[in-house]
């Protein structure tokens, strides 16, 4: 068996509250993998020391993913535990870092000492955007309206009394409509871009028919899709996923 420390800086056994240690715990489970078979051993002494056992064959395994944690993809089990970690040591105001018994450090975690994130960029430009009307509502010359996403995503928008009355009949029906206008896009601390609001200036139900017959080319070629019964449920399933 090979034993992995956290060792929390800052912190001592008797100083450390046992809600606040299941908490860095829960964190550490996601960060190795919560189906990986660590198993956690005591809290010793020299900081706050987290020990940890593993089978020496997993050891590849469980440190190249603690590695990579930090540039996961975001929402992934390894990323949000490095992230929760992050801020439990951002809120105790305090670091960590993550190795192996008498070996090197494998993952710092800068905590409280993580330098502060740039300032968020924002920029309005023409944009395109598709999805279903899902909310459509008010009696004022601006009238809101909510496009849901392929992901799941709804986008706050606007349009004018008579650009709502074309989208009425879209409103929670199973077609997509393409919208065209300015959005104003933010990037959060990641680097993701993300439209805030969306000022609409023209819209087009999304056109299937010439998709259909091109699709119905790639059937006959024995991609697999020749199997689906069901088109347009299909296509649901997967940009919807449900």
């Amino acid at each position: 068996m090979v034993t992995y420390l956290l060792r929390i800086k800052g912190f001592a056994p008797d100083t450390l509250p046992l809600s606040r240690l299941g908490e860095y715990l829960c964190a550490l489970a996601d960060l190795v993998g919560p189906d990986a078979p660590v198993h956690f051993d005591k809290v010793t002494k020299g900081s706050a020391l987290l020990k940890m056992k593993a089978p020496e064959d997993h050891t590849t395994v469980i440190e190249s993913r603690v590695r990579l944690a930090p540039a996961a993809d975001p929402g992934t089990e390894g990323r949000r535990g490095y992230d929760r970690l992050q801020q439990l040591l951002g809120e105790d105001q305090t670091s960590a870092e993550f190795r192996a018994d008498k070996g090197a450090v494998i993952l710092q975690f800068p905590g409280a000492r993580r330098p502060k994130p740039a300032r968020t960029a924002s920029v309005r430009e023409y944009s395109e955007l598709h999805g279903r009307i899902i909310r459509l509502g008010g009696r004022d010359s601006t009238v809101p309206v909510g496009l849901q996403l392929s992901d799941g995503t709804v986008v706050n928008c606007t349009a004018t009394l008579e650009q709502a009355r074309q989208l009425k009949p879209y409103l929670l029906e199973p077609v997509d409509v393409l919208l065209t206008g300015v959005g104003r896009w933010m990037r959060d601390e990641s680097g993701q871009w993300q439209v805030v609001d969306f000022k609409i200036s023209d819209h087009t139900p999304m056109q299937y028919g010439e998709f259909d017959v091109e699709f119905a080319k790639v059937r006959s070629g024995g991609s697999g899709w020749d199997a689906e019964d069901d088109l347009e449920a299909a296509l649901h399933r997967i940009r919807y996923g449900d």
